[in-house]
């Protein structure tokens, strides 16, 4: 009886933990349904708290409720959610479980495509077939690159794109053929925002001008070409043709709405406005984005000839079809809209009136490529995609430079300098956020922060591993001078990390107001503090060569003399921008390292420094050597750290380029390093 008790218990126990189990995993699902619940009833904060909580829970991660907190957050503007938000969209992302997510993942895919392209669309729609884990760290890494903040939790552009999603479904309804349940319309804003111009209406036949441009261009035309051949005119005929083609231009005329988005800076080299044109697709009334106005005109317009019967339109004998026509009268309605239109139908008079009827013959088709060929060459000229907010704060111009060595055990390292110009940042904020109208208490050498003890100015630099995840992390806060020295007019900051491989980093930096009686000027999914930023991401060079039996040089440094602006770690101030004063005494610091000891347990090696000019083309002119000399160097270490002068005062104003020849004497190995420079007055 005990034995089977026992038994009895046991399989109590494993019924339990079964259920227990099956619990865990369906926990995710059911916060899922519980959240929608919640949501349904008006309980929004409810909602965003189950999802979140349920996050933290075991049995792994429905991914569906990652981009439902972010859509129900950005649909709703709730700023304090921006963080949690970011949080569980990458998590999303990433810790994908169960069959829910892999649907909500696909989903997720379809609603990036507009922004990141067909490649990277049709990649990740491969391994999402494939169920390769590289799907969710790509997509991930794609929003870690756009984040222009991303030493904060919050992906100030993940926030925007979803935003713009919101705005879209609520606006572009005149039909849902996207993903977005909208038209196309929503496409074009999700990638861009709101247009800096919009135009639209209804295209229409109301022009006095078509009897008497008819009558006045194509028919007398026709009169006279009847005259060369012999024929006798005949207006009555001509009155017909007139009467049949204006019929056939009514015929084939929709009445088509259109709308016209218009955007002046998506490139900063942009001279011409990237346009794109929405309007009622004539094969399925559907409102579509179009390639040209040709789009709004029926195929068979552009071919009458092809179905010919009793009443077949003689007049398209000549090329003069309806389509042409209908060219004329859309291009002459948008004339006054943009000059693109007006320089189109200027265009197609030109040619129509100044080369007569012998060349009509398939001029609307081939008039109707070309349209929309340079509509379609300003698209491609503009990004994939290009957010809004960040041209609202003021971008901090910022450069990073990077430097190879080796410690004292030959383990690699590397030297980043991030130097940022926040000036400009700070004294528009100053002048207009404030709302301060004098700069009496503004001076040359002013230390900001030190003044203004509200302000920050922050420095980081961000190292990530191969799944995009934040690895190693430094910031800095260096002072903010106001000066109009511009060799003087950066804030610098200094990382030294260890460099084992080619990882991606990002440096950042960002201007912050913390003043509580100033406000942003305008609302971003940015700190409202914030009052300046930018960012730069790029990989890492790959590290220097620590096998002791290979002889390894550093990256070289130059710089000049300067007691009052030296750079850390070193004692003369650091040219980063490799431009040196007219008359400075170049300084060039260098290591070695793995040299062969001779018998006598001391090292040596020679070395050999040439200045060449480079011309304006960038080539360098090797046959003009302004310096050259070898120096030989004889050490007690294996590794050497050294500071060289080198005299340059002779060196005109130009551009340089130093090569530096180092060779052991004992192995005969040798590097070579390369470096240009500027010489300025």
């Amino acid at each position: 009886m005990f034995f089977t008790k026992s038994i009895i218990s046991l399989q109590s126990v494993i019924i339990c933990l079964f259920i227990i189990a099956q619990t865990l995993t369906a926990q995710p699902q059911r916060a899922y349904e519980r959240g929608l619940e919640e949501l349904y009833r008006g309980n929004t904060t409810q909602a965003l708290d189950i999802w979140y909580s349920a996050y933290d829970q075991p049995g792994g991660v429905d991914s569906r409720i990652g981009f439902e907190y972010i859509r129900v957050v950005t649909e709703n503007r709730l700023r304090s959610y921006y963080e949690p938000a970011s949080e569980l969209y990458f998590r999303a992302l990433t810790d994908v479980e169960g069959s829910n997510s892999r649907v909500a993942l696909r989903q997720e895919i379809e609603r990036m495509s507009p922004i990141i392209g067909e490649g990277i669309y049709r990649q990740w729609m491969d391994w999402w077939n494939e169920r390769n884990p590289e799907l969710g760290t790509d997509m991930r890494g794609y929003w870690v690159q756009q984040d222009p903040t991303p030493a904060q939790t919050v992906n100030e552009r993940l926030i925007e794109h979803w935003e713009r999603i919101a705005t879209a479904k609520n606006r572009f309804t005149k039909n849902n053929n996207t993903v977005y349940g909208t038209d196309d319309r929503a496409l074009i804003y999700i990638r861009y925002g709101e247009p800096d111009r919009r135009n639209s209406g209804i295209l229409t036949l109301q022009s006095a001008n078509i009897k008497p441009w008819l009558s006045r261009q194509l028919l007398q035309e026709q009169i006279r070409e009847d005259e060369r051949d012999g024929r006798d005119a005949d207006s009555a005929t001509d009155e017909d043709a007139f009467r049949r083609l204006q019929n056939a231009m009514y015929h084939f005329h929709r009445y088509p709405e259109y709308e016209v988005w218009f955007y002046e800076s998506l490139t900063d080299t942009q001279r011409e406005p990237t346009l794109f044109l929405f309007g009622t697709d004539v094969r399925n009334d559907e409102f579509r984005l179009q390639t040209s106005l040709e789009d709004f005109i029926p195929e068979r317009a552009y071919h009458t000839e092809r179905d010919r019967g009793e009443d077949a339109l003689e007049f398209t004998r000549a090329g003069i079809t309806p389509a042409l026509m209908l060219q004329l009268l859309y291009y002459e309605q948008l004339a006054q809209v943009d000059p693109f239109f007006e320089t189109r139908l200027n265009d197609l008079r030109d040619r129509i009136l100044d080369q007569g009827l012998d060349v009509y013959r398939n001029l609307d088709i081939s008039f109707r490529s070309e349209s929309s060929e340079l509509v379609q060459k300003r698209a491609i000229r503009a990004p994939r995609e290009k957010s809004t907010y960040q041209d609202m704060i003021p971008r901090i111009p910022v450069h990073v430079y990077q430097y190879r060595f080796l410690n004292e055990d030959l383990e690699p390292y590397i030297l980043t300098y991030l130097e940022s110009f926040s000036q400009e940042a700070f004294l528009i904020d100053y002048h207009r956020s404030n709302g301060r109208n004098n700069d009496s208490d503004i001076y040359p050498g002013l230390n900001v922060l030190e003044e203004f003890t509200y302000y920050e100015l922050l420095h980081h630099m961000q190292t990530y591993d191969g799944q995009w995840r934040t690895i190693d992390a430094h910031q800095d806060e260096p002072p903010l001078i106001i000066t109009f020295d511009e060799n003087t007019a950066n804030s610098n900051s200094v990382f030294i990390t260890p460099h084992e491989r080619r990882s991606q980093q990002s440096i950042s930096v960002v201007l912050l107001n913390r003043d509580p009686d100033s406000r942003a000027l305008q609302e971003t999914p940015f700190s409202e503090a914030t009052r300046g930023w930018n960012k730069l991401q790029y990989r890492q060079p790959p590290p220097l060569r620590s096998h002791t039996d290979s002889l390894e040089v550093a990256d070289l440094i130059l710089g000049y003399p300067d007691d009052e602006h030296q750079t850390e770690p070193f004692n003369f101030r650091v040219a980063n921008n490799q431009i040196i004063p007219f008359g400075e005494t170049l300084l060039l610091h260098f290591e070695v390292y793995n040299l062969e000891r001779m018998p006598n347990d001391f090292t040596q090696f020679e070395l050999t420094y040439r200045i060449f000019p480079v011309d304006e083309e960038g080539n360098v002119l090797t046959d003009q050597t302004e310096f050259i000399l070898t120096l030989n160097f004889t050490n007690e270490d294996r590794r050497v750290v050294e500071d060289l002068e080198i005299e340059t005062a002779e060196l005109l104003p130009g551009l340089y380029e130093l090569v530096v020849y180092i060779q052991d004497t004992v192995t005969e190995q040798s590097r070579e390093r390369r470096i240009r420079f500027e010489v300025i007055e």
